[in-house]
């Protein structure tokens, strides 16, 4: 769409409309805001369909929680998976003795992995692309975008989740955050450009909101969650042992296990 900047009522396919848009040379400026972006029946686009004209550290932290969730059930989900696609081996997939797995696996790595090929440059730069866009959509330009996406992937998988079950790798470290951060993009600018043509992909919504998931499922997850559930959740790093919880240090005590001066782990608060 070419709009001078004198507009001030545009209408777009299927009743949306754009009300008092200041426009620019960068066409990245034209950003659907809730308050400008209405369909017919002056509902307002769902958050996940939206992209904030300024950083909103909250949703984007709201939607890191959200990562934390789904990449738990990822990473069950990859250990009922072949070892011949995961490369996780017996040892691997227990639960035995995780703190010193994730050493011994961040003290040794990275390596070059022997993952298939489809996981390392198509699903790898994918999720990355995931991670990308959640911060685009909460305002942050594309480097601060990709840093988001680097740290998420490097610091939180890599060298977190998936260093309980294997070795860091260097095509993921790389890959992940470089390429998806391209991906990541092409990904938040072909929602953008679907949204703005009023949802329908090949004149169908259907394969519209199939398309919309796919290029946000972390948005679409958290608005969802979110709406159902209306709570909140808190998560902190914790370095104390028992995180406090005076019960759990004296029933320790008494099974005769050591209290360690240091103690890594996490906690999650979750506010119904």
């Amino acid at each position: 769409m070419v709009a001078s900047p004198s507009s001030h009522l545009n209408l777009l396919p299927d009743g949306y409309v754009i009300d008092e848009v200041n426009y620019t040379s960068n066409p990245h400026a034209l950003m659907l805001s809730q308050a400008a972006l209405t369909f017919d029946d002056t509902k307002p686009l769902p958050r996940y369909l939206d992209a904030s004209n300024q950083k909103d550290w909250d949703y984007l932290l709201g939607q890191t929680y959200t990562i934390l969730g789904l990449s738990v059930v990822t990473a069950a989900t990859m250990t009922l998976l072949p070892e011949s696609i995961t490369k996780w081996d017996k040892e691997s997939r227990s639960l035995k003795g995780l703190g010193k797995k994730w050493k011994d696996h961040v003290t040794e790595g990275p390596v070059w992995d022997r993952d298939e090929h489809i996981l390392n440059y198509v699903m790898h730069p994918y999720f990355g692309g995931v991670y990308y866009t959640a911060a685009r959509h909460s305002g942050f330009n594309e480097f601060e975008s990709f840093l988001y996406s680097a740290t998420m992937s490097t610091f939180f998988w890599e060298y977190g989740v998936e260093a309980f079950a294997e070795v860091p790798s260097w095509q993921d470290i790389f890959i992940t955050p470089f390429l998806g951060s391209v991906v990541g993009e092409m990904m938040f600018e072909a929602e953008q450009s679907i949204v703005m043509s009023g949802g329908e992909v090949w004149g169908s919504e259907t394969m519209g909101d199939i398309s919309l998931f796919f290029l946000n499922p972390v948005g679409h997850i958290h608005g969802w969650v979110s709406s159902a559930w209306g709570g909140s959740a808190e998560f902190q790093f914790v370095n104390t042992p028992y995180f406090g919880n005076h019960s759990a240090a004296s029933y320790a005590a008494e099974s005769g296990a050591r209290y360690d001066s240091v103690f890594y782990g996490a906690q999650l608060k979750i506010t119904f």
